[in-house]
């Protein structure tokens, strides 16, 4: 054999020596990366899934746990009149492995309805007449965490997960809290309400274009929020405030308790946000 094919063929095996293949059919869980709602987000949007537990072949794991799948709201109908809900279906698009081989998922529709008021609609016409006509249903909407199955679309031969090594870091204290927040959120109409407040304490020589919140509830975001303003803290001026848009956190917050991680050049800190919903 000659010397380059001989190369060609060793370097070839020894690529391939940890792959397998991922069959076709293979079901992979995923959980929705952040909520959704119909008379609040646009067909076509981005969303984002991870998987939530490893896929493994032969004792390999090809695809690992947390891996981001990238899909889109495929349709997105708001609440109408006569008590129709809302309609809202989302699809998977493909999860990128970090050989930068893309693995495609079978595009079923994901999809959730508003709850319909028919009941409510006939009471609404008998005290309000044609006028009760004008009476909505629900929006449709799915929350972060909600779980789906996925399908792999076809056979690809995928290399074992290696795990990289990741350098600590040691951030210094950021302190920071959300200022209350005093309206509830109407998610189940998906009304847009006031933006978010977030204080942070003596924040030295930070610029305001650094600033970001990365993680959830200890699940990192696949794209961090970063604030659409600032202003100075009226009860103490040696503090920012720092606002961020309702529609940018409510993707991500949750009714009660969400913990919020902030970051800013070699600075990190946690925020807790209290909120209430209507969700019926």
């Amino acid at each position: 054999m000659h010397y380059k094919s001989l190369v060609l063929v060793l370097f070839f095996v020894c690529f391939n020596v940890h792959a397998e293949t991922l069959y076709s059919g293979t079901v992979v869980p995923v959980r929705l990366m952040n909520n959704v709602n119909a008379d609040m987000d646009m067909t076509g949007e981005t969303v984002f899934f991870d998987v939530t537990e490893n896929i493994i072949v032969k004792n390999k794991v090809l695809i690992p746990k947390g891996q981001i799948i990238r899909g889109y709201i495929d349709e997105a109908i708001g609440r109408k009149s006569l008590g129709k809900g809302g309609k809202l279906t989302l699809k998977p698009r493909s999860l990128t492995l970090d050989g930068g081989m893309a693995i495609r998922f079978e595009e079923t529709p994901l999809s959730h309805e508003g709850r319909k008021r028919t009941g409510a609609t006939v009471a609404h016409v008998v005290m309000w007449g044609p006028l009760g006509l004008f009476a909505k249903g629900r929006a449709a909407f799915m929350f972060r965490g909600t779980e789906f199955d996925l399908v792999v679309d076809k056979d690809y031969e995928v290399s074992e997960y290696q795990p990289k090594k990741t350098e600590r870091i040691d951030y210094k204290p950021l302190k920071a809290s959300f200022n209350k927040y005093n309206k509830k959120i109407n998610y189940r109409k998906g009304k847009i309400g006031k933006d978010f407040k977030l204080t942070v304490i003596d924040p030295t020589d930070f610029n305001i274009n650094d600033f970001k919140i990365v993680n959830v509830d200890g699940m990192d975001l696949p794209e961090p929020i970063f604030p659409i303003n600032y202003e100075q803290d009226k009860k103490n001026n040696q503090n920012i405030v720092l606002i961020f848009a309702f529609e940018d956190m409510l993707k991500y917050a949750i009714p009660g308790l969400t913990t919020f991680t902030i970051m800013v050049n070699n600075y990190k800190g946690k925020a807790t946000l209290s909120t209430e919903w209507k969700l019926k």
